[in-house]
């Protein structure tokens, strides 16, 4: 097949069109990634990696609460104005939250004076967190609006702005020798993708200047989403952002340092292509349940897009992973390579079947999914504490948490190709 044939089958069919609009952005910006990643492992050290992810770790986790995951429910009521509210409500309830968690931090850091073994307290970054997690909850309020109207495009230009202006902001602070240059870039990214998303959507802006009539309404009418969805999402984001502050309790910030840096590239296809089909796969999946009451079609076609999209990728991965990363960014980075090698094996089921688990949202399934990654979250701790009491080994760690993982995707799968099945079922 040529490859002018291949761009007219992905222009001709609406589902890869607009995967490939969603992708092609965020492919761009990860690549920009991947060129400024051999300069950034120069600049800084292992450590400021790990500070890095700890912090981001500590934030995103946080961040769960801002929202009151109520940026799920954008894309479902037919009235728009409705929708309008709903990211109204959202924006109050990340204002309340990120001042609630600057006070916290006060508290605990100059007053009560609590040292974390994690380090987060320990520096005054820390305070940058509420602002971090505030535009966190804009900007993923922002996605799910543009979202509701297809506005790919949109979506694919905030996301290539963040990532962007994150790896330059990181090269010029690296060069410059400030301390903590990673971390204020990542909030410098995140602030200019929100700014462009909010400046150039004058319908929104109309919208968030009238009256807050109804939104509280619009909050107790979806109040199934901070209900079920806060804990859920509480489980699954802890075992995505916990590892690191569990590594750097139980081991050290250079062991931290060298997962974050193989979390940060191994996670690139997961990154690039996953939310872009799962974004595309809930709103046909919603499209496809409202006139036949089911989506096993569009569940079965999507599970093997996926499944040959990964094979191949975490295949490489696997193989190369070890020997490619002291190449690039230096032979004190093999380790992370090793770390790289067996994430890959979790990564490739995830790839999977995380665009798939909308299905969750879709059939307000919010607490079926909630007790099921809770559970995963559960056992993720224990795998990585195992590791630790068995052998004390950082890589004995990471092998029982993929291990689980693994486990935990091929349980998810199960429920969403029962709930795609769902006859007589509509929204």
């Amino acid at each position: 097949m040529s490859i002018k044939s291949i761009f007219t089958s992905i222009k001709s069919n609406p589902f890869l069109r607009n995967v490939a609009i969603l992708s092609s952005g965020t492919i761009i910006s990860q690549l920009i990634v991947i060129a400024t990643s051999p300069f950034l492992t120069r600049l800084y050290s292992v450590e400021a990696f790990g500070l890095l992810s700890v912090f981001s770790s500590f934030a995103v986790f946080f961040a769960v609460l801002s929202t009151g995951r109520y940026e799920l429910a954008i894309g479902l009521p037919d009235d728009s104005r409705k929708a309008a509210k709903i990211f109204k409500l959202i924006i109050y309830i990340g204002t309340c939250v990120s001042i609630l968690y600057l006070v916290l931090i006060f508290l605990l850091k100059d007053i009560i004076h609590i040292q974390d073994k994690t380090g987060f307290l320990a520096n005054n970054q820390a305070y940058l967190a509420p602002l971090y997690i505030f535009f966190g909850a804009l900007y993923s309020a922002l996605g799910y609006w543009n979202q509701r109207d297809k506005r790919y495009k949109r979506i694919t230009i905030a996301n290539a702005f963040q990532v962007i202006g994150t790896s330059l902001f990181s090269m010029l602070f690296g060069v410059l020798k400030f301390e903590s240059g990673l971390i204020l870039s990542l909030i410098l990214g995140i602030i200019i993708s929100s700014i462009f998303l909010l400046l150039t959507d004058k319908k929104l802006l109309n919208e968030l200047s009238g009256s807050n009539k109804g939104v509280l309404e619009v909050g107790k009418e979806y109040s199934s989403f901070p209900r079920y969805m806060i804990l859920s999402d509480l489980s699954l984001t802890a075992c995505q952002q916990f590892i690191p502050i569990l590594f750097s309790a139980l081991y050290n910030t250079t062991i931290v340092g060298f997962f974050s840096m193989a979390n940060r590239m191994i996670r690139l296809p997961n990154i690039v292509i996953t939310s872009s089909v799962g974004n595309v796969f809930r709103n046909d999946a919603i499209d496809e349940i409202r006139k036949q009451g089911n989506c096993a079609k569009l569940y079965s076609s999507t599970f093997k897009k996926l499944l040959l999209m990964s094979f191949p990728i975490y295949l490489i991965v696997f193989a190369v992973s070890p020997k490619l990363f002291s190449i690039i960014f230096g032979a004190k980075w093999e380790i992370a390579g090793y770390m790289a090698r067996i994430m890959s094996v979790a990564l490739f089921f995830e790839f999977i079947s995380a665009p798939l688990n909308t299905l969750f949202y879709i059939f307000e399934k919010q607490k079926i999914l909630m007790r099921l990654q809770m559970a995963n979250a559960i056992f993720i701790f224990i795998s990585i504490f195992l590791g630790y009491y068995l052998k004390k080994d950082y890589l004995l760690s990471l092998t029982f948490y993929m291990i689980i993982s693994v486990l935990s995707s091929l349980v998810f799968l199960y429920f969403t190709h029962n709930l795609s099945k769902n006859e007589g079922r509509k929204i």
